[in-house]
C-alpha cells in the first residue's frame, strides 16, 4: 500500500524529507545546530590550532606562517576540520559568501565578542567557502588561526551561555 496520494498528478507528488534517509545537501541557515556539534566543532578548532603550532614549530598562533599553506593543507586536522565545519551545521546552504567581519577590519577582536550566533556560524560558512574560492593560492582558514580569530570563535562557542536554549 502506498501513502502516496493516488489522485494527484506525478508531476505534483513531492518527496517528504525523511529521517531515513542521509541529506546529500548541507543544512539550512534555520536549522539547528545543537550543543553536541558545537563542543565539536570547538574540539576541531583546537586540534586544527595544536597541529598547525606542532607542524609549524612555533609557540603563538601569530606566528603561523601564512605563506605556507600548502603545507597547511596537508594536515589532517585541517581535513577533519572542513569535513566538521559541515558535519557540525556550520556550512549552510542558504548562507551569502560575505564575511561579517568585512566591516570591522579595524577593529576584528571586539567584533568577534559581540557577535550573535548566526553572526558567528555565518564567518565560518564564510572561511570554509572561501578556502575553496582561495583555489590553492592562499587559506582563509590559516589566516583566521594566525589573527586568532578561529580561537576566539571556538572560545565563544565554549562559554557564551547566551547561544544556547535554555531547557
Amino acid at each position: 500500500m502506498s501513502d502516496k496520494n493516488p489522485s494527484a498528478p506525478a508531476a505534483t507528488q513531492r518527496r517528504p524529507q525523511s529521517a531515513a534517509r542521509i541529506s546529500r545537501n548541507p543544512p539550512s541557515r534555520r536549522s539547528a545546530v545543537n550543543q553536541h556539534q558545537a563542543r565539536h566543532l570547538v574540539q576541531l578548532i583546537r586540534w586544527l590550532e595544536r597541529e598547525a603550532l606542532a607542524h609549524f614549530r612555533v609557540t603563538v598562533a601569530a606566528r603561523l606562517p601564512r605563506e605556507r599553506f600548502a603545507e597547511f593543507f596537508r594536515l589532517e586536522a585541517y581535513r577533519v576540520f572542513i569535513e566538521g565545519a559541515y558535519a557540525c551545521g556550520f556550512v549552510c546552504r542558504d548562507l551569502k559568501p560575505d564575511s561579517p567581519l568585512e566591516a570591522e577590519r579595524n577593529r576584528p577582536a571586539e567584533a568577534i565578542a559581540g557577535w550573535s550566533f548566526p553572526q558567528l556560524r555565518q564567518y565560518v560558512h564564510y572561511l570554509v567557502r572561501h578556502e575553496r574560492w582561495a583555489d590553492g593560492f592562499s587559506s582563509p582558514i590559516l589566516d583566521a588561526l594566525a589573527a586568532g580569530h578561529l580561537q576566539q570563535v571556538a572560545d565563544r562557542l565554549e562559554t557564551d551561555d547566551s547561544f544556547y536554549a535554555q531547557g
